[in-house]
């Protein structure tokens, strides 16, 4: 194959300063963490919009651009129908889901449990959903490592270094400055990723000789798969799709990480405005993401060699450095960072929420002044970040076996529905006590577990037969996950039905809940502190943006100043421009803006 195109000296100093913002904005967002409540849920007192915009943000991650691009680049259109499973999932979370949890009056997602159930059922979903949300998060550094190896293109910078440096560097964002500094570095991060995707969409959509010659370039590809623009097409059928939609309306429903953007805002209204700007983003980015997977099966091999169908969890980035020029490549590869530390850093911090206020504030030291928890929860996000990239070193191992795709949904098929349906019970049934719910933990984690380590026992008896026979290869790997899924669903839920039928609350438990369940008729409103105001912090990222789109437009003017191609001086100009612009209106628009201090 011949030799691809790397990283060169001006796209690593567009790199270099995408950081060296993102550690500006964390510090100075360090003087907003007065206690413990800024720190995990931001004091309740961020725009919806923001927090629309980073619910958005922490919904995937460079997984969307490996995995998603894989399915794209194997199967075709079908990956865009995937990843719209997300729109309908959002209109539930409108109507139901993003008022109640407003209502529950928590700092982090497991902070009602205890009220809702009992604090032995608080703690098991603290020390099961854990694990559980551990792994998920190794998959992210794991994609996020796939996508920069090749881009450095160095012998020397092997997928391990590379998964070490994104993890490291995820540990250090999150650190920084808690939800403050992950909410607002997400509008700046979600700026640099949407002008990174739809520069390179463009480019790409250039390259292939428009929808025209994108089109043809599909209908005259002899090993074109069968089905590669129909929005279902197999392995992933409307089976595999129903139970994908089933564990994406659990995921942006109950995983903490999510959620906890609903408790970030001063009203359930705004919860609403939140869910409602999440659909909406969740519509609009796959029809941007996934054209240049799609036209690389077409297009990769006429200029690379066929060698790159062995290569699909690299084919997004292969095709950036195909197309791209010096220095717009290095604001895609900051965009791909950009959708993993918003995830990551939203992550990090609410899994040190869990463990600072559910368990070290709740069971070892109750009378924790706010500077002690502070100081455990910026520990704690250290301690979770380096046991998720221990993680991702032995997931490595399987993108050999399964899709990425297939590896996700298989990890939260197995033990999504135990962790977050008790989750979403609490919220919406009184029956459901706590009994029911520590069954339906235990019978969804039991089918799980069970099933995952039956399907690696067959896949292992039928290794050679599943290489070769599409039927037994479909129903080991993509239909096996789809009905595991929809086995551990049914099963958590039969748990906690028989759990609490069988087996009835004491009277404790029963008033306890009363009292939480009449909690969440109220409508939850702001309490503002009389007098108290806080300056409008975004005017920051303003002042980020323009200093950011400053550097990408001085790499234009030197590349053009060197003779490089004109293609390249212009587009850097012209998107260092347009960041300056956003830059600049965001900063006039909040200049002096004073907003009440939610308590």
């Amino acid at each position: 194959m011949p030799e691809m195109k790397i990283l060169q000296a001006p796209d690593y100093i567009i790199l270099l300063g995408y950081f060296g913002i993102l550690i500006f904005i964390g510090v100075y967002f360090r003087k907003y963490i007065q206690e413990a409540r800024d720190y995990f849920a931001a004091g309740a007192a961020v725009p919806w919009w923001l927090s629309g915009v980073s619910l958005w943000m922490a919904s995937f991650s460079a997984t969307f651009f490996v995995i998603y691009s894989q399915i794209a680049f194997k199967y075709g259109l079908v990956a865009m129908v995937i990843a719209w499973a997300g729109v309908p999932v959002m209109i539930t979370a409108r109507l139901f889901f993003s008022r109640r949890w407003r209502r529950a009056r928590v700092m982090t997602p497991l902070g009602f449990m205890e009220q809702r159930y009992s604090s032995f059922v608080h703690q098991i979903l603290v020390w099961t959903g854990l694990p559980f949300r551990l792994i998920d998060n190794a998959l992210r550094i794991l994609a996020t490592g796939i996508f920069l190896a090749p881009a450095i293109g160095q012998k020397w910078f092997t997928l391990n270094v590379s998964m070490v440096v994104v993890g490291l560097i995820m540990i250090i964002y999150s650190i920084l400055g808690g939800q403050w500094a992950v909410l607002v570095t997400d509008f700046f991060q979600f700026v640099i990723l949407c002008l990174a995707v739809l520069a390179f969409f463009v480019l790409c959509l250039a390259a292939v000789g428009g929808f025209g010659g994108f089109l043809a370039g599909i209908r005259a590809t002899a090993d074109m798969p069968q089905g590669f623009l129909h929005p279902l097409s197999p392995p992933y059928d409307l089976f595999y799709w129903i139970m994908f939609a089933l564990i994406t309306f659990l995921s942006y429903n109950a995983s903490w990480g999510l959620v906890q953007k609903y408790n970030c805002v001063a009203t359930e209204k705004d919860a609403g405005k939140v869910a409602v700007t999440m659909g909406v983003l969740s519509f609009l980015g796959p029809l941007f993401f996934f054209l240049p997977a799609m036209a690389a099966r077409f297009y990769l091999p006429k200029v690379v060699g066929a060698g790159v169908l062995n290569r699909s969890d690299e084919v997004y980035v292969l095709m950036a450095l195909k197309i791209l020029p010096v220095g717009i490549m290095g604001l895609l590869v900051a965009g791909m960072f950009s959708a993993t530390l918003s995830t990551l850093g939203n992550e990090y911090n609410v899994l040190s929420g869990v463990l600072t206020k559910d368990f070290y504030h709740r069971m070892i030291r109750p009378d924790a002044d706010e500077k002690r928890l502070m100081k455990w929860g910026r520990l704690n996000c250290a301690i979770i970040g380096l046991v998720t990239l221990g993680i991702a070193f032995g997931m490595k191992y399987l993108k050999e076996v399964f899709n990425l795709i297939d590896i996700m949904v298989k990890i939260y098929g197995a033990s999504g529905p135990a962790m977050m349906l008790p989750l979403l019970a609490g919220l919406l049934f009184k029956k459901v006590n706590s009994r029911g719910a520590l069954a339906g933990v235990v019978a969804g984690l039991f089918s799980g577990v069970l099933l995952v380590v039956l399907d690696g026992v067959l896949l292992g008896i039928y290794k050679d037969r599943v290489a070769v026979d599409p039927t037994l290869s479909y129903w080991l790997k993509q239909g096996w996950i789809s009905a595991s899924s929809g086995v551990n669903i049914l099963a958590t839920i039969l748990g906690m039905v028989i759990g609490s039928a069988l087996f009835k609350a004491p009277e404790d438990e029963k008033k306890r809940a009363r009292v939480f369940l009449a909690r969440m008729s109220v409508p939850s409103e702001p309490q503002v502190e009389p007098g108290k105001t806080r300056r409008s912090p975004f005017g920051i990222v303003g002042i980020g943006l323009m200093i950011y789109g400053a550097i990408i437009a001085a790499v234009g003017a030197f590349l053009g100043w060197k003779g490089q191609a004109r293609e390249a001086f212009l587009l850097n100009l012209v998107v260092g421009a347009v960041m300056f612009l956003i830059g600049f209106l965001l900063k006039v628009l909040t200049n002096g803006r004073r907003s009440p201090a939610a308590t």
